[in-house]
């Protein structure tokens, strides 16, 4: 080996000497940089805990303050969302046919009709149940040909909802009766909106529900027809 091959060794040795450090200072500048940045991230959330979710207050809206007692702009409204009504009820859809149907000296709001063509009769009723109502849902009942007859509400008193239960349970089941209620909520300063709660319907309707994709079931024949 000549005196120029040392020195040129020596120099190859010295540069590496003096690259390999500065590798090493560019990844350890850059692991302190992102712990640096790991502390000031949790550090901001400790600052100020919670700050990341706020919830806005919900409250409840009285329907009287938006439809009339009466049900007067309601029944406009539960027309054109009878969808919604019809998916809260396990119903295959519901349409309007009818308006303000008469019996006797009683009126059906709403006369709808299912996508398997069977009858609904929807009476609406914004204040608690009541012994008046309930009787007219009975009339409803024996004289429209109807096979269901809903009740809608501001909410189903204990008595009521017992005596709705016994007829679901003893009478036929030609005609099925449901008490629903209807509940209006606002979140911060939005504009309320409508929710369909069933409270009272057929004993055997969740069973109906669970078992409507059951091919050859009496309960899913009995589903089909609505």
């Amino acid at each position: 080996m000549t005196q120029s091959d040392v020195s040129a060794s020596t120099g190859d040795s010295d540069t590496a000497t003096t690259t390999t450090p500065s590798r090493s200072s560019r990844a350890e500048r850059n692991a302190a940089a992102a712990a640096a940045d790991l502390d000031r991230s949790r550090g901001a959330f400790a600052a100020s805990p919670g700050a990341a979710v706020q919830l806005a207050e919900v409250e409840e809206v009285d329907p009287g303050t938006v439809f009339q007692r009466d049900a007067a702009g309601f029944t406009d409204w539960l027309a054109a969302n009878l969808d919604r009504l019809a998916k809260e009820l396990g119903l295959s859809g519901l349409r309007e046919v009818g308006r303000d149907v008469g019996v006797g000296s009683f009126t059906a709001d709403l006369l709808a009709q299912t996508d398997r063509g069977r009858r609904v009769a929807i009476m609406s009723h914004l204040e608690p149940s009541d012994h008046l109502h309930l009787g007219q849902m009975i009339t409803f009942a024996a004289g429209l040909d109807v096979s269901a007859v809903v009740w809608i509400t501001t909410r189903i008193g204990e008595e009521h909802r017992a005596v709705l239960d016994w007829i679901n349970q003893h009478g036929d089941d030609e005609v099925r009766f449901f008490g629903v209620e209807l509940r209006l909520l606002r979140i911060g300063g939005s504009q309320p909106g409508a929710s369909f709660h069933v409270e009272a319907r057929p004993n055997d309707w969740q069973k109906v529900l669970r078992q409507r994709q059951r091919v050859g079931s009496p309960l899913n024949s009995r589903m089909r027809e609505f």
